[in-house]
């Protein structure tokens, strides 16, 4: 739609992501439109496939949701390229932010004239575990990489990935994921009646890990971990939270054989997470491949504190506020684990409440906002007009500069 006289001011920002299905990318972009909003900013959503579960939210928070619907087929590129050109011309936004290979791709094909903003998420291209399909357009989108103006990165690991793919060097910008410390945070009822759900009294210890199923995540490795645990620890439990993560997934059945049986708690998919991080004595990180772990610094927002297995920025992110072991050793993650949990409460809080401050000071959902407010401003050529009112964001060269602090 063209702008109306109202809103003619607003910096205007059509972003196009591959689906408005539930997940980390299209979380970020939820976050990102709820904190810069009306009337400084207006957004356009664009998603290639039928609408999702965030379509509704996204709304609520002031933006133009469109669906392109698009289905693998040969013409779908070509089609959709078509598409999404007139629904860009329709807005006639300042510039366009894609997110995700797909969208990328689409973006080179369909957006000519104005700023064009590429979104990397992966820090891994094991293409192997992908269609077709999807390793075709990553190859086309490192051909196409002079296309965009500036292409942002959610962690180190992914920027210098893709530099070694072909991506320029020159047109990368870091901008972490942004957590929301008020929605993750710690809360002592929260706790209390989790962990009553689970039958735990106090004394239990309780160590937990949200994700999908996925070998990525290696949920093998972790109860590898948890088995080291359950025999050094009689105290100790386990809860994995995430799709797939339920008692009829076969691959979990080592969850009902001693030492774990009776100990560990399968709840699948949950829109009451941060619920349950508070839950937790101790997050577990299992790992083998990340770019910018969303659950962990969920975790740490918590004050839970943690251990991590070295993948992606996990390190980056984590700082000295917890142990990083290499992934895929499940028994240096049970040892890491073990010399957390062999600490006074009261030490264990302190070093939870530690990486809290961390992020509260150099990933909150803030800091991230700021940082894209200054992009934005800056492809405009509005810089000194559309400042926001957060604290002052570190650049991804700050943060990777030191991440010793804790």
């Amino acid at each position: 739609m063209i702008p109306d006289r109202e809103n003619a001011a607003a910096l205007r920002i059509c972003h196009v992501i591959t689906t408005t299905e539930r997940g980390g990318a299209e979380t970020q972009l939820l976050r990102l439109v709820e904190a810069l909003g009306p009337p400084r900013y207006r957004h356009q959503v664009v998603c290639l496939r039928p609408e999702g579960e965030l379509a509704a939210p996204l709304r609520a928070a002031g933006a133009q949701v469109l669906a392109l619907g698009l289905r693998p087929s040969p013409g779908a590129l070509l089609g959709g390229a078509r598409a999404l050109r007139r629904m860009v011309a329709q807005f006639d936004p300042h510039l366009v932010q894609t997110w995700l290979y797909h969208a990328d791709l689409l973006g080179a094909l369909a957006v000519w004239g104005r700023p064009l903003v590429w979104g990397l998420r992966n820090s891994d291209l094991d293409l192997s575990r992908h269609a077709w399909t999807t390793r075709a357009v990553a190859r086309a989108c490192a051909l196409l990489s002079w296309r965009p103006r500036v292409i942002v990165a959610n962690s180190r690991a992914g920027a210098l990935l893709h530099q070694g793919l072909g991506y320029p060097a020159r047109k990368m910008r870091i901008i972490p994921n942004g957590f929301d410390c008020d929605r993750y945070r710690p809360n002592p009822v929260e706790r209390a009646l989790r962990r009553a759900e689970l039958g735990l009294d106090d004394d239990a210890l309780l160590v937990g890990q949200v994700a999908r199923f996925d070998p990525a995540k290696d949920q093998a490795g972790f109860l590898d971990a948890a088995r080291v645990l359950a025999g050094r620890l009689p105290r100790a439990r386990f809860l994995l939270i995430g799709k797939g993560l339920s008692p009829d997934n076969p691959a979990l059945a080592g969850c009902a054989v001693p030492p774990l049986a009776g100990r560990c708690h399968l709840l699948g998919p949950r829109e009451d997470v941060p619920a349950w991080l508070n839950a937790l004595d101790l997050y577990l990180q299992s790992s083998l491949s990340e770019g910018m772990p969303n659950a962990l610094g969920e975790a740490m927002a918590s004050g839970v504190p943690c251990v991590a297995t070295d993948a992606g920025d996990t390190r980056l992110l984590l700082g000295d506020c917890g142990p990083v072991t290499p992934p895929g050793q499940p028994y240096a993650l049970a040892e890491a684990a073990l010399g957390v949990l062999a600490r006074p409460a009261r030490r264990r809080a302190e070093l939870g409440l530690a990486g809290r401050e961390r992020v509260q000071r150099r990933y909150s959902l803030e800091v991230m906002a700021r940082a894209f407010a200054g992009l934005y401003g800056e492809l405009s050529g509005a810089a000194s007009s559309r400042s926001i009112s957060t604290p002052q964001a570190r650049s991804g060269q700050d943060d990777q500069a030191s991440s010793s602090e804790c």
